[in-house]
């Protein structure tokens, strides 16, 4: 039988999230504020498949709670957040949370998401991709250089401006390294959670062709992923920021569809040969 976490310090919230978890035969236990949470999991560190963890805790913020056991597990974790606001989904995410729902939430749809993060998680494949490398022998490294614009936000002008005018631009230079999970922009290591890492990299095999939102959803979050398309949104913007794609230079937003990675052909051919 598989354990499940529940952390909200509303009584009446983990008693409803416990009674519908029981009726799908998951044994559940619970914490009330994220200091038991923490010592929980730490003294159990592979009883539990999944937690439940609640942004507004009265100790400290589910956010810190996230952030501290990311430094020793991989534990699936799913926030629920009072707030709807993108800079809190932004947090979460960043710190490792694999989901978020919006409280007042359905309950069935909270059993399904853990159903499909428990399945895809713990699956072979999602198991080698949250897989941690301590040894590193001579790593594969992918290299992807690209403009960065420093003053205009529409593609469309800043287009124009990188033929006439390349003194407004600076060159970025990505280092990815897939068997140790790691990046670096211009020559700094920049920390990506394993959703950003794992759709840079899928962005980067398919460089020059249009991924939709639904396709980056099914091979980065699992074909039953049950929440919204905004989530890629939301991951691609804080993404770009790590990688100092300000304005889209690489990640091109296209307009109701999804995303593509611009390669440049001859950019990428001189500074590699150099």
């Amino acid at each position: 039988m598989e354990n499940i976490l529940v952390i909200d310090d509303d009584e009446e919230i983990r008693k409803l999230i416990r009674d519908f978890l029981q009726k799908e035969k998951y044994s559940v236990d619970t914490a009330k504020n994220g200091t038991i949470a923490i010592e929980m999991i730490i003294q159990n560190p592979d009883k539990y498949s999944l937690a439940v963890l609640d942004l507004m805790l009265p100790d400290i913020s589910g956010t810190d709670v996230c952030r501290e056991v990311r430094k020793f597990s991989r534990l699936p974790i799913i926030m629920l957040t009072a707030k709807s606001e993108d800079v809190d989904k932004i947090v979460g995410l960043e710190v490792g949370a694999d989901d978020y729902m919006t409280k007042p939430f359905n309950p069935k749809e909270l059993v399904a998401r853990i159903k499909a993060i428990i399945r895809r998680s713990y699956s072979p494949a999602g198991l080698l991709r949250n897989l941690i490398i301590e040894e590193n022998p001579k790593p594969k490294i992918i290299t992807v250089f690209f403009r960065q614009t420093q003053s205009l936000t529409n593609r469309v002008v800043s287009k124009i401006i990188s033929q006439k005018d390349k003194s407004k631009q600076n060159l970025i230079k990505l280092e990815i390294s897939q068997e140790a999970r790691k990046i670096f922009v211009n020559e700094e290591e920049v920390r990506l959670t394993n959703k950003e890492f794992n759709m840079l990299v899928y962005l980067i095999e398919n460089k020059n062709i249009v991924i939709s939102r639904e396709k980056l959803l099914e091979n980065i979050w699992g074909f039953d992923f049950i929440g919204e398309s905004r989530t890629i949104d939301v991951h691609i913007k804080e993404l770009r920021k790590k990688i100092k794609d300000i304005n889209g230079d690489l990640i091109e937003t296209i307009w109701a569809v999804g995303y593509r990675l611009n390669f440049e052909n001859d950019l990428n051919k001189k500074h590699l040969s150099n």
